[in-house]
């Protein structure tokens, strides 16, 4: 039988603009069908499917049923309802995960119902694939695709699936908020209980000014924490999920939030769903609640006593505080994929510019027709992702150019690596404020002297050159530029190496024979020579040889070199010829200023 095919693989980048046009709903859509319709068609969309749709769970009965569709042909299937664990729909509904079939009606795997059959045989369904939707640790339905031919779910597919999920979940929690103000503002009305009435106006106060921090073009977690923390009137803190500090007073040192009771109060709100309270030994009384959406942790909120209405307040809030991070996390990574496809453009010759370049470069203070700094950030290619995101966060650097290229980090920014400002500021504030985030990195800068993408290139492999050369020449950290490695940087500017090789051979290429015919270990000795001021104990301790075998070292250098290398002209040229040697980075097998492990140490 022939495979079924597979719905479409959408790109990372697909995926992300559509997380990012709903994130922006969220903000700016009020109207509850209107924003949960485009979840739908985006979804449809990305996964190329006939149609698209979410329930709703029914605790109380114990079904799952249809809320709303976009492509479903029949009423009857726009009225399915399904008792949990039935089907894809009762399965992914119940929280199972992601659930799918490539044909409904021949799957013997699923717990089929008849009559349901009959509904979707007449609707013409054959591939389902369904996610639940959760927030706060509740699944509140499904967000479902289906097609009217067979179709398999690959893992590009399923990640869509997944994300739209959790947007289809985060946006009917915040029409549900809407009309729960509504719904408030009707209670407080209708001449009940004053004290009832008196708590239901600060939850609607409280309520109708969360949903104005999230208004705008972006809902910020900083924006609803604000109004949150004037509200509950306590010190409030909000945390990364490792416990460093996003905003807010630091109320605990980073050793009480990993103590085993803050801990195992962060795990008990995660799993309850609610604030958890903690009390320190010192006296200290904290209520904690963890921000989760679909299992994930995203944040943890902390707050200085435990009064009852202080804590409901802090329980009300996590609907929004959630939503907020979602939008906010959705619209990073919606503008690091942008920021990346821009930066391949730039510095990939393999990559063509699309026509909108110009309008893109703007939106990071960039212009094809202005200077630019590069920066290349030599680091672990393990840790590039964390550290380009550290870069992002610096101060000054909303109007860079940040991206993960080629194992390192690149930075694009307007201005010259020269005098002034623009220039004085990337390359050590990004390298200061990497070695304050704990990741010390090597920062190699380049002028590029327009940001069009010819030029760029040509800089960034200048910024990549130098970086990788002060690397050689035993820098860790730092920044550098051409002109900060002096004569080295001078030399090896010159593309071809062919001056680099003709002054390592004429000033150093006697020793550098000898090294390798006799394994001895001259080259690191000068090395090592120089490094301690030409002084030999300090050169010695380096080479964990005695003074006497770095003078005998150096003697049998002026057998080969003759007398005039020890004169200060001679000097600096074998100084220099020794650093473009390091540089050049021979064949390590036979580097004898590196291969030291092998050589004889007498000699």
């Amino acid at each position: 039988m022939k495979p079924a095919p597979p719905f479409p693989e959408p790109s990372q980048d697909a995926i992300l603009q559509a997380v990012g046009q709903t994130a922006l709903d969220l903000a700016d859509v009020g109207d509850r069908d209107v924003m949960l319709g485009a979840v739908l068609r985006r979804t449809r969309a990305l996964l190329g499917a006939d149609m698209a749709y979410f329930s709703l769970n029914d605790l109380h009965s114990g079904t799952t049923y249809i809320e709303l569709t976009d492509g479903v042909r029949t009423p009857e299937y726009r009225a399915i309802r399904m008792p949990f664990g039935t089907g894809v729909l009762g399965r992914a509904a119940a929280g199972a995960g992601t659930v799918a079939t490539a044909d409904y009606l021949a799957d013997r795997a699923l717990n089929h119902l008849s009559g349901i059959d009959t509904i979707v045989r007449g609707e013409g369904v054959r591939a389902i694939a369904g996610a639940p939707m959760r927030l706060g640790g509740r699944v509140v339905g499904a967000l479902l695709v289906a097609h009217r031919g067979p179709r398999t779910l690959g893992p590009a597919a399923r990640t869509a699936l997944e994300h739209m999920a959790v947007q289809a979940a985060v946006a009917l929690e915040q029409t549900r908020r809407g009309e729960e103000i509504r719904r408030l503002r009707t209670t407080r009305d209708d001449g009940s209980d004053p004290g009832a009435r008196l708590r239901l106006e600060h939850l609607l106060h409280l309520d109708e000014r969360l949903m104005g921090a999230m208004a705008g073009s972006t809902a910020e977690a900083a924006g609803v924490f604000a109004v949150l923390a004037e509200s509950v009137g306590h010190p409030l803190s909000l945390h990364d999920p490792s416990g460093a500090l996003r905003t807010g007073r630091r109320l605990l040192t980073p050793e009480e939030l990993a103590g085993w009771r803050l801990r195992s109060a962060v795990r008990t709100s995660q799993q309850a769903g609610g604030v958890a309270i903690a009390h320190l030994p010192g006296g200290g009384t904290y209520a904690l609640l963890a921000i989760t959406t679909a299992g994930e942790h995203l944040a943890t909120l902390v707050m200085e006593g435990a009064d009852d209405d202080a804590v409901a307040r802090l329980a009300h809030a996590s609907a929004f505080m959630t939503v907020a991070l979602l939008v906010e996390r959705a619209l990073a990574q919606a503008d690091e994929t942008a920021q990346t496809t821009l930066v391949e453009e730039l510095v990939d010759s393999r990559v063509p510019p699309r026509p909108t370049l110009g309008t893109r470069l703007a939106q990071y203070g960039l212009s094809p027709d202005a200077p630019a700094t590069v920066l290349v950030v030599d680091v672990d290619p393990a840790g590039a992702v964390t550290a380009a995101r550290a870069v992002r966060g610096l101060d000054g650097a909303g109007r860079w150019l940040v991206s993960v290229h080629d194992g390192h980090v690149c930075v694009i920014a307007a201005g010259t690596t020269g005098p002034g400002p623009a220039g004085t500021g990337a390359a050590p504030l990004v390298a200061e404020g990497l070695a304050a985030a704990g990741t010390p990195s090597l920062v190699g800068a380049a002028h590029s002297p327009s940001g069009g993408p010819s030029d760029l290139r040509r800089a960034h492999t200048e910024a990549a050159d130098v970086a990788a050369a002060a690397r050689a020449l035993g820098r860790t950290t730092g920044h550098a530029d051409f002109a900060s490695l002096g004569a080295v940087g001078a030399v090896i500017r010159d593309r071809t190496g062919t001056t680099s090789r003709e002054i390592v051979g004429r000033h150093l290429g006697p020793v550098l024979d000898y090294d390798r015919r006799r394994r001895t270990r001259l080259a690191e000795t000068l090395w090592h020579w120089f490094a301690a001021g030409e002084l030999l104990a300090p050169a010695a301790d380096a080479l964990s040889v005695h003074p006497n075998t770095v003078r005998q070292r150096l003697e049998r250098v002026d057998d080969l070199l003759g007398p005039d290398w020890r004169t200060p002209e001679g000097r600096f040229h074998l100084h220099l010829a020794l650093r473009l040697h390091r540089v050049a980075g021979p064949d390590r097998t036979t580097d004898p200023v590196a291969d030291h492990g092998s050589a004889v140490a007498g000699r």
